[in-house]
């Protein structure tokens, strides 16, 4: 960090000083970390009238910009940046994460890739390839997620978001057999890492054994209370016990803290069905189309409605 420059000029006796463009770049990075982020891309904005094509600028303007929710501003400024330093893989992997986010699963997976044509640092390739995987999840090509990840176990079997997602892939290519192993040694390795318990409750679900993931639901929620994923899988759940109330509380609170999850209100519509509310069940079908559910999760809301939405 530059100081700061202090001009004395005798004949006025006024003490000036001038404040230098990295300054401005300093103060924006600490009111970034305050989640003051529009006072940050005013201070970021100062830096950029100075020096337009400084690419730590402009990378920081589009971090800011994202958490703004400014999306298209953001993509502009890592576009930007990108233009002016095109072997930059920070820039690469930000606007990917964008893209990933904005449901451009396709442009993102191009960026990560990009970004992994330059990347030398081993540790900087396995952040490239979890994020690249995870793009893929979404667009469920589970193969190429599945040897992106296992490239990077490979190289740090003890990466906990690789190990949550290849958990989390391992089912759809059909090694359902490698799940737990992984899930589990998460928890060996950080105990408090709740997303692993979701993950197991979710394996307990598709193994048919709904008590036992309600316990690992439960789990997660002694993590985090307002955890609407946990929520969601927890009514799923109980609706498979029998409990439809509960289920259906869990459901709506799950809606509440989340309104796009598509899971959500497919699963809501199962307990409608389940209710006989048919009407009901046929607006959730719908939403949860709306909202994206063929494109991550596949068919099955789309036979639901042929099969009650007449």
């Amino acid at each position: 960090m530059r100081s700061f420059f202090f001009a004395f000029f005798l004949l006025f006796s006024i003490p000036v000083f001038c404040q230098p463009v990295e300054a401005y770049f300093q103060s924006a990075y600490k009111l970034q970390q305050k989640g003051k982020h529009q006072e940050a891309l005013v201070q970021i904005d100062k830096a950029l009238l100075t020096d337009s094509l400084n690419i730590d600028y402009l990378a920081m303007k589009g971090d800011i910009l994202q958490s703004l929710k400014r999306y298209d501003a953001a993509y502009l400024s890592y576009s930007k940046g990108i233009a002016r330093a095109p072997k930059d893989t920070y820039l690469y992997n930000q606007r990917g994460l964008l893209l990933n986010s904005l449901r451009q699963f396709d442009k993102a997976i191009a960026d990560f890739s990009t970004a992994l044509s330059f990347a030398s640092i081993d540790s900087v390739k396995n952040l490239l390839l979890v994020n690249r995987a995870a793009a893929a999840i979404n667009s469920r090509q589970f193969t190429k997620a599945y040897d992106d990840l296992i490239v990077v176990y490979k190289r740090d079997s003890s990466n906990i978001g690789m190990l949550n997602n290849l958990a989390a892939v391992s089912d759809e290519v059909g090694r359902g057999d490698e799940t737990l192993k992984y899930l589990l040694r998460i928890i060996k390795l950080q105990p408090d890492f709740y997303p692993a318990y979701g993950n197991i409750g979710f394996k307990y679900q598709e193994m048919g054994d709904h008590k036992k993931a309600i316990e690992y639901f439960n789990k997660v929620l002694s993590y985090k209370a307002d955890d609407p994923l946990a929520f969601s899988n927890r009514g799923y759940n109980k609706l498979q016990t029998g409990d439809i109330k509960g289920a259906y509380a869990d459901i709506e609170k799950a809606i509440q803290l989340y309104p796009a999850n598509s899971y959500a209100y497919r699963n809501r519509a199962l307990i409608y069905i389940k209710d006989n509310k048919i009407t009901e069940a046929c607006k959730d079908l719908k939403k949860a189309i709306e909202l994206g559910f063929t494109t991550m999760y596949g068919e099955e809301v789309k036979g639901l409605q042929k099969k009650y939405c007449k």
